[in-house]
């Protein structure tokens, strides 16, 4: 009886491990799962400075009053141009409609997806959108561009 006790108390001691083992193994092979479906905050595009370069766009090609380009800054889309009075002015392209991303079109910045227009202030004036685009403050060092967050600007918050 002894000897029957011995090799139960083996057996549950056995069990219990393959089953310590099981449930690791599970938890190893889940965890990067869960941490690919849950969801994540963006990263702030603007750096410890407070701003972000602006990439596809150099100074020169926004030299001149009415030239204007979209390019990007961190991961996201931009409009940069230089309005007639010769300032330039910088918009985060995502429509506040769908999210599409919006075109400077010389007069106008017009969303190709469901035909939203808004004016060179960023105004909402025709279509879908329900808010004005989120202004950036822009200045040009050494011949590059930088974009930074405007504090009680119009429209949504950069980065939501």
């Amino acid at each position: 009886m002894a000897e029957a006790d011995g090799t139960e108390r083996s057996r549950r001691g056995f069990l219990g491990f393959l089953g310590a083992v099981g449930l690791g193994w599970l938890a190893a092979a889940l965890y990067p799962i869960l941490r690919y479906l849950s969801p994540q905050a963006p990263p702030d595009p603007f750096g410890e400075d407070g701003r972000a370069l602006v990439e596809q766009i150099a100074a020169v090609e926004v030299s001149r009053p009415g030239m204007g380009r979209n390019g990007k800054y961190g991961n996201r889309g931009l409009i940069l141009f230089r309005n007639q009075s010769g300032t330039l002015r910088a918009f985060d392209s995502k429509c506040t409609h769908a999210g599409c991303n919006v075109a400077f079109e010389g007069e106008r910045i017009y969303c190709h997806c469901h035909g939203g227009t808004y004016d060179l202030d960023g105004q909402n004036i025709a279509g879908p959108p329900p808010r004005p685009l989120t202004e950036l403050g822009v200045v040009e060092e050494d011949g590059l561009l930088y974009v930074f967050r405007l504090t009680g600007g119009t429209g949504s918050e950069v980065g939501s």
